[in-house]
């Protein structure tokens, strides 16, 4: 994973966009409608009739934070739901997809698995990509034989993890920061926790956390709300009604004082991650340290760290900062990468231009400009459906308003000097965690 793809996954969600096109004048609306099925579960819906297709995205709160004492269980239950059903098998599963056109995938991150499916919707097409993907989220078995295939495909990812030098700073950051809490364990897990991986341990974790009480559904695409109703039905009807998953307890690891953890690793350069505990999704200060971020090293080519370590000094290849919402608190982080002989000085810069952000604030055209690129590139993240449906699911899953959208550019627009200023007052830059990994 290169470093501009790892700093655009810690920023993605935080903003929903990544960019800096020239700002819109007017303000985007999205009809966002809302129900719950017949079996409790809530619904998110998006008519769109561009084209013809339809985006399903179904959601459980089954994330790596449910691991409990099995890290990667997530991952791999999801993972394995399209290896054989009770009357499908592997390949049939994938037959019946590629037969219609249809496209189905499952993510998992620290909150949340996500299965989505992306079909045409014509019947003829979509009826059978429907049915495939309602089983897989009911009647996975879990093959033994698949099992042990999948187990060895997780060992080979966990040994390329093992010689990337960002997945390898990115799994000691959490686990440093995190210590006990769930958010620590590791989406892949580690060799010996999937080694010890069981049918019977899947099949407990499955029926456990893939329940309706777990589950929320997101549909955008070119069906009436009525089309959409029946759908979220048909998915819904085959859940069992379960329990919620355990609700997450706020981390509260603070250092007293920095901390600095150096790892020996033969990399052409150093890399470097600096942070600390951030926001959840549905902190009040969330749009201020959005703004806030953009000028500080949100901004890829404008921002404050990548002028003052990168642009005047060239003290590192790349620099960049961001807030990573979850349920609970996520990391604010700053990350980078340099030559080993000036990662001390490049890591003491990054320091200073942070606290100096910090006590000084952002100037107002500074302000201005950081508004201009957010609100500007906001419609370019929600242009297609399946834009739209990672939106709405992010609406959906963290319970965030239905105008969330409509008002998600008034909001930026409104953030003041002042709100940045106290918004930012949550950082303490004496009290970060400091990865180092590169030549000793």
């Amino acid at each position: 994973m290169s470093v501009k793809h790892f700093l655009y996954f810690f920023i993605f969600f935080t903003t929903f966009i990544i960019g800096t096109t020239q700002a819109q004048t007017s303000f985007v609306q999205l009809k966002v409608e809302h129900w719950i099925t017949k079996n409790g579960v809530p619904v998110y819906f998006v008519a769109k009739s561009e084209i013809p297709i339809i985006d399903i995205g179904v959601l459980f709160h089954a994330g790596s934070s449910q691991d409990r004492n099995s890290p990667g269980i997530a991952e791999f239950t999801a993972q394995m739901l399209d290896q054989g059903t009770h009357s499908l098998s592997a390949d049939q599963i994938a037959n019946r997809f590629e037969s219609v056109g249809a496209h189905y995938s499952a993510n998992v991150n620290q909150d949340m698995t996500l299965l989505n499916l992306r079909s045409l919707s014509a019947p003829q097409f979509f009826n059978l990509a429907l049915n495939t993907f309602s089983s897989l989220i009911k009647d996975a078995t879990f093959p033994k034989k698949a099992i042990t295939r999948t187990k060895k495909q997780f060992l080979i990812a966990l040994q390329q993890e093992a010689q990337t030098p960002t997945a390898i700073a990115e799994k000691v950051f959490y686990q440093i920061l995190y210590g006990t809490h769930p958010y620590a364990s590791p989406l892949l897990g580690n060799k010996i926790s999937i080694e010890q991986l069981s049918q019977e341990k899947l099949l407990n974790f499955y029926h456990r956390n893939y329940v309706s009480e777990n589950t929320i559904i997101a549909i955008v695409g070119n069906i009436t709300k009525v089309k959409a109703m029946n759908i979220a039905e048909q998915i819904s009807a085959t859940l069992a009604k379960g329990k919620k998953s355990i609700t997450l307890p706020v981390p509260l690891f603070h250092p007293l004082k920095n901390q600095r953890i150096k790892i020996p690793y033969p990399s052409k350069q150093t890399t470097i991650f600096l942070g600390q505990m951030g926001i959840a999704v549905n902190d009040p200060n969330y749009f201020p340290l959005i703004v806030g971020n953009q000028i500080l090293g949100g901004g890829i080519l404008t921002s404050k760290l990548f002028n003052e370590v990168r642009n005047k000094r060239g003290l590192c290849y790349g620099i960049n900062s961001g807030f990573r919402p979850l349920q609970t608190k996520g990391p604010f982080l700053i990350v980078l990468q340099t030559r080993h002989d000036q990662a001390a000085k490049a890591l003491s810069l990054t320091q200073q231009t942070l606290k100096n952000f910090l006590t000084k604030g952002p100037t107002l055209q500074e302000l201005q400009e950081a508004k201009q690129a957010l609100i500007g590139s906001f419609p370019l993240s929600i242009t297609s459906n399946k834009d739209i449906l990672a939106a709405i699911e992010k609406i959906g899953f963290y319970q965030l308003p239905l105008d969330y959208l409509d008002t998600y550019q008034q909001k930026i627009n409104s953030v003041s000097l002042k709100q940045i200023k106290l918004a930012l007052q949550q950082i303490k830059p004496e009290k970060m965690t400091v990865i180092m990994l590169g030549k000793k």
